[in-house]
């Protein structure tokens, strides 16, 4: 273990009162050159009570001297919404230095032309643009659709556990979606040319702009998303159980990951969100035993990071 942590809480917010959150909690333990999981509270026999924010609260400060806390929500603002300049110089004009990397990197992009923005540092931060076009990973926007209450919730559990959990030292934020797609990667088929209507004048033609990249037909690039029928099936669809009965089998195989006493699998495998929840657990135990560290730029330091692991080949 390259951090010296051993409890490790992961937490599904659900959404922005708490009548679906979950939680999970993994203790490691080393056993002659390898490392065991236990899940220690996993939902129990699933009918314990909500995890509403003071129940939360309470749970997450038992463990502040012992435990890391991996939450799937954004644990962090956007640059906009926490400015405190006297007035806005906009964005063209804005030297934060997190509104200067969105600009900069709208510029290398060459987006601008048309005039819409293809960056809003009031709904995005940084390390939701990075995940999305540099690793092919869809994030969830900070302050995008739907995910306005569950921002709010989470700035107030953060604020109330200042002092006692720091971020990116034992707390961090995660995405399960994102630790799957890197853990269990589809295998990339072999280059194929898209189907066409035979004798289309259109076979083989490729749409590129003048730099060479693949443009869609409004002229925007396309980035390639990444594939991971793991990510894509272990929940809402009809292949869900089984898809995370084998992520858990996998898993299990990794780290000789056990339920303790009391501790049931049907349980964490029946809910999504408690699923979620011991992923984001698990997340934080790869974070521990592998070191992981922030990206070099000192601009994820200050608007927020989102960890998943290192790309497994398939």
């Amino acid at each position: 273990m390259q951090r010296q942590f051993r409890t490790f809480i992961g937490v599904d917010l659900g959404g922005g009162k708490g009548k679906t959150t979950a939680v999970a909690r993994l203790r490691v333990e080393a056993r002659a050159g390898h490392y065991e999981l236990a899940v220690e509270d996993c939902g129990g026999n699933g009918k314990a009570p909500p995890w509403y924010d003071e129940r939360l609260l309470e749970y997450l400060l038992r463990y502040q001297k012992e435990a890391v806390v991996a939450m799937d929500a954004p644990l962090s603002l956007t640059a906009c919404v926490r400015c405190t300049l006297p007035s806005c110089p906009t964005v063209s004009r804005c030297d934060v230095p997190t509104v200067k990397w969105f600009r900069d990197r709208q510029e290398a992009a060459q987006a601008g032309a048309s005039g819409k923005p293809k960056y809003t540092p009031y709904t995005q931060r940084a390390t939701e643009v990075v995940l999305h076009e540099d690793h092919g990973i869809m994030p969830r926007e900070t302050l995008g659709q739907g995910m306005g209450p569950l921002t709010a919730r989470m700035a107030y559990l953060r604020h109330a556990l200042q002092g006692a959990y720091t971020l990116n030292h034992n707390l961090l934020e995660v995405y399960p979606k994102a630790t799957l797609m890197q853990l269990f990667p589809d295998p990339v088929p072999p280059a194929s040319v898209p189907p066409t209507r035979a004798g289309s004048k259109y076979a083989g033609i490729k749409y590129k702009d003048h730099n060479g990249q693949v443009v869609g037909l409004d002229g925007m690039p396309k980035p390639k998303l990444m594939r991971s029928q793991a990510a894509q099936q272990y929940k809402r669809s009809g292949h869900a159980l089984q898809m995370r009965e084998k992520i858990l089998a996998a898993l299990s195989a990794d780290t000789m990951l056990r339920f303790a006493p009391g501790q049931w699998r049907e349980v964490a495998l029946q809910s999504d969100h408690q699923f979620d929840a011991l992923l984001c657990a698990y997340t934080a135990f790869l974070w521990a035993k592998d070191g992981w560290q922030l990206p070099a730029e000192p601009v994820f330091a200050e608007d927020g990071w989102i960890w998943f692991p290192p790309k497994r080949q398939p």
